[in-house]
């Protein structure tokens, strides 16, 4: 099982996560300047639009841009496009979201080969982040295994039936949160923390497994899912 470290926690998923590692960056709330250039390095970095106005600012090359513009100064394009970007422009009238868009071109790139990861996507308006949350669920459309969200404060694992996720942490998490995404989610367990869950079923319209902590001084946590899918959302605080 392949490592993916963060700077507060690490993770290994079963099934492994895929051989190719996207960090997929939205127009949301940025983390840190300090943590985004750290964890670019360890991925293939695709923005979203207002991503290449963070990537300018540290001068992180993007693979590649996708959206329409809309929120990115015309100069940030330039720079990563005169960088060796490629540049996959939009509509502004169109169907899709820049996020869903970038996520169909990565598929498009790596096929069934990816793992993508996205960071900026929480936070801000309301609509934009459950858009972006969902729109991750809609990416097994694609074929993309749309991993969840990674941010210095707080993080979305998807975790869909038939894994298994163990997570170790430098830092002692806020709360660790289970949200199902799906309308039932069955045989759902996560261990080693105060409220242990055992095969449970948990409901989108039930959403009662929040707020959880780790034991004393443990560090990690063991979580699986039978059917369906849950959000593992990990809440580390600000910095």
């Amino acid at each position: 099982m392949e490592l993916i470290e963060v700077d507060s926690f690490s993770m290994r998923r079963t099934p492994s996560f895929r051989d190719c590692k996207v960090l997929l960056i939205a127009g949301g709330k940025p983390p840190s300047d300090a943590w985004l250039e750290a964890t670019t390095r360890c991925f293939d970095v695709w923005v979203a639009d207002r991503g290449v106005t963070y990537c300018r600012k540290l001068n992180v090359i993007p693979k590649a841009i996708v959206g329409d513009g809309d929120s990115s100064p015309l100069e940030d394009w330039a720079w990563a496009e005169e960088a060796g970007a490629k540049v996959y422009r939009y509509p502004k009238d169109k169907d899709y979201t820049d996020l869903q868009l970038a996520i169909m071109q990565i598929s498009r790139s790596y096929g069934r080969s990816v793992s993508v990861f996205v960071t900026a996507g929480l936070g801000g308006r309301l609509d934009h982040s459950l858009s972006n949350i969902f729109s991750l669920r809609l990416a097994e459309k694609w074929g993309v295994d749309a991993a969840g969200f990674l941010d210095e404060e707080e993080s979305l694992i998807l975790l869909r039936g038939g894994e298994e996720l163990k997570l170790h942490f430098y830092n002692k998490p806020l709360a660790i949160s289970l949200l199902s995404l799906t309308p039932c989610s069955h045989g759902v367990s996560i261990k080693k923390v105060k409220w242990e869950l055992d095969n449970a079923t948990l409901r989108l319209d039930e959403p009662f497994a929040v707020s959880n902590e780790l034991i004393n001084d443990e560090r990690e946590v063991d979580l699986k899912v039978d059917s369906g899918c849950v959000g593992v959302y990990i809440c580390l605080g600000p910095k």
